[in-house]
Order: C-alpha cells, then sequence, then structure tokens
C-alpha cells in the first residue's frame, strides 16, 4: 500500500471517528433525523449514483409507476441508506442489548422449521435494509454467523466493522477467497449469510428473470445448499414506520429441488431471484438501487451482437501484439 493511500485512509478514519462520536451526545431520533437530512443533501448532489438509481427504477418498473412515484423511491431510497450508515456510525457506541431492543422478528417458525432438518443453514440475503442490525441481531442472539462480504478499501475503517461484529458473534469473511472457510464453518454447525442479489463472473452465473428481464444472477446459494444438503432461509430487514425500529423477516424455506444437477441449481437460482423480487417490490426504498443490476440485460437480449464484439476486440488485441513484435 502506497505511502499517500495509508495517510489519506487514516485521515478519512479520523474524520468517520470524530463524526460517529457526535452519536453519543444525540438521542437516536436525532442522529437518524440527521442522517435523513444527508440522504436529502447526497440525492441533490451526487448526480452519478442518482441517475443510476433512476435509471434502475425505471427499468424495473417500466409501466408500472409514474415519474413522480419513482423520483419519491429514489429519494426515499438516498434517505434509507444515510440512515442505516448512521446506524452503523453508530455501532461502535452502542451496546448489543440496545440493538436487540430495536429489532423483532417474524416468520422466526421458518427457521426453526430448517434448523430441524440440519444444525446450521444458509441465510439468503440482499443489498437491504441495515442488515448489519440484522447480522448482529442474529448472531447474539440464535446462532454464530458468517458473513461474505466485500473487504471495505479503508483499512481502518474496515477493522471497526470487524471488531463490532466480532463483539455480536459475527465472522467477516472476504468474498474473494472465503469459500472453503465458508464450508469449514458451516460443517462446525455455524450458518451463513449470503447476498445474491448482484451479478457476480460470469462463467459462475445464470440468466434469470428479474423484474421481468434477464439478467446474471449468482447461483452459489443453491449452490452450496445442493452440494452439503442445507437448507436455505430467506432473511430480510425492514424499518418499521417510527424510523426507529426494524423487524426482521424469515420466509418459508427455498426449495432447492432433486432433479438433475444443473438444471435443479437454476431452477432454484429463479426462485431466490423471485423472492428477491416480491421483497424489494413490496419495500421499494429499501433495496441498493445504486448497483447496476441488469449490466448484462443487453448481452443475453442480443448474444450474436455480444459474439460479434467479443472478435472484434480480440481481433484488436491480436493486431497490438503483432505490432509490438
Amino acid at each position: 500500500m502506497k505511502k499517500k493511500s495509508i495517510i489519506w485512509y487514516r485521515i478519512s478514519y479520523l474524520i468517520v471517528k470524530l463524526y460517529s462520536s457526535l452519536s453519543i451526545i444525540v438521542s437516536l431520533k436525532t442522529w437518524l433525523f440527521i442522517g435523513k437530512c444527508f440522504g436529502n443533501i447526497f440525492y441533490m448532489v451526487d448526480f452519478h449514483h442518482r441517475n443510476i438509481a433512476l435509471k434502475n427504477l425505471r427499468f424495473a418498473f417500466e409501466g408500472e409507476k409514474k415519474e413522480s412515484e419513482i423520483r419519491k423511491i429514489a429519494r426515499r431510497n438516498f434517505q434509507q441508506f444515510s440512515m442505516s450508515t448512521h446506524e452503523c456510525l453508530r455501532l461502535r457506541n452502542a451496546s448489543l442489548e440496545e440493538i436487540k431492543s430495536l429489532v423483532s422478528v417474524e416468520g422466526k417458525e421458518h427457521l426453526i422449521a430448517a434448523k430441524k432438518k440440519s444444525q446450521s443453514v444458509i441465510l439468503l440475503g440482499a443489498h437491504f435494509g441495515n442488515w448489519e442490525y440484522a447480522h448482529s441481531f442474529y448472531s447474539s442472539t440464535i446462532n454464530r454467523l458468517n458473513f461474505i462480504v466485500r473487504i471495505v478499501d479503508n483499512p481502518f475503517i474496515e477493522q471497526e466493522r470487524i471488531n463490532w461484529n466480532k463483539r455480536a458473534g459475527v465472522n467477516v469473511i472476504d468474498k474473494r477467497h472465503g469459500l472453503r472457510l465458508v464450508i469449514k464453518r458451516l460443517k462446525k454447525g455455524e450458518d451463513v449469510v449470503i447476498f445474491a442479489d448482484q451479478k457476480g463472473r460470469l462463467k459462475d452465473d445464470f440468466p434469470c428473470q428479474f423484474f421481468g428481464k434477464k439478467t446474471s444472477t449468482m447461483t452459489i446459494v443453491p449452490a452450496l445448499a445442493r452440494k452439503f444438503n442445507i437448507p436455505i432461509v430467506p432473511m430480510f430487514i425492514v424499518r418499521c414506520d417510527d424510523g426507529i425500529h426494524h423487524r426482521i423477516l424469515f420466509f418459508p424455506e427455498l426449495e432447492v429441488g432433486y432433479n438433475e444437477e444443473k438444471q435443479g441449481i437454476h431452477e432454484a437460482t429463479q426462485r431466490q431471484s423471485n423472492i428477491i423480487e416480491k421483497v424489494v417490490r413490496e419495500y421499494p426504498d429499501h433495496w441498493l438501487w445504486f448497483h447496476k443490476r441488469w449490466k448484462r440485460y443487453h448481452m443475453y437480449l442480443y448474444p450474436e451482437e455480444v459474439v460479434r464484439r467479443r472478435r472484434r476486440r480480440a481481433k484488436r488485441k491480436r493486431k497490438s501484439r503483432l505490432k509490438k513484435i
């Protein structure tokens, strides 16, 4: 890591740490109001992410919602994630008992039914609501949890996140090389949560219908469940109307199926997309609309054009290598 990067990371970490210390002075309600205000500000000034969110919302709800509704959802989306970020900044100063008092559970019978079949379960999640609250509550009240996630670029901020999660009983695992560790933890009886709402590597994905449009979808969840005979339980967290409390929602076990292996995984992957879409439709402001979820949509819509582009690209590369020689 370059010296300049370390200095910048340390400065930004100190700024974040200083700002988060304000959460001790004010009440949670005031702190969340500040977060909501920041969400409004970012909606107005962050043109890049606002345009991505609006584009995705128009694409997903094409012919279903008016432009005024789309913009309202986008604004609320910025507010939600800013409020969740402020809640996460406050975690280092909060106790586990406080988190437990802010979160309630619905549909726990689905988790209990799955636990009767296996000592460990795979929790199907998404970039939805305040997942840090959900994971902390789950691990401190139900079972140890492993969370596969992209590591934050700033190592000082990442260490803060790891420390809090450890205190709550959550093991943060780098998604780049954490599969073996996850399998080991599952065999030990610990649970794992995997976010399956974003595209992964093209060779490992499968094109599924999501909001009526075919797009690249991760197959890791049903593949793991099938290989190790572990049940999948969808888990999402939503903010209550008061803006302070949250509800964890457990859904019935996701059926993997036992027909021909590849076909069974593909069918389960589509069911996985269906449940995520169902929850996002019900709470559209809770999902991460800033991500380019349908980036590969045109690849599936016009496969011949994609092949032609790849051939042209390969041809240009060959010519470039020949020139260097």
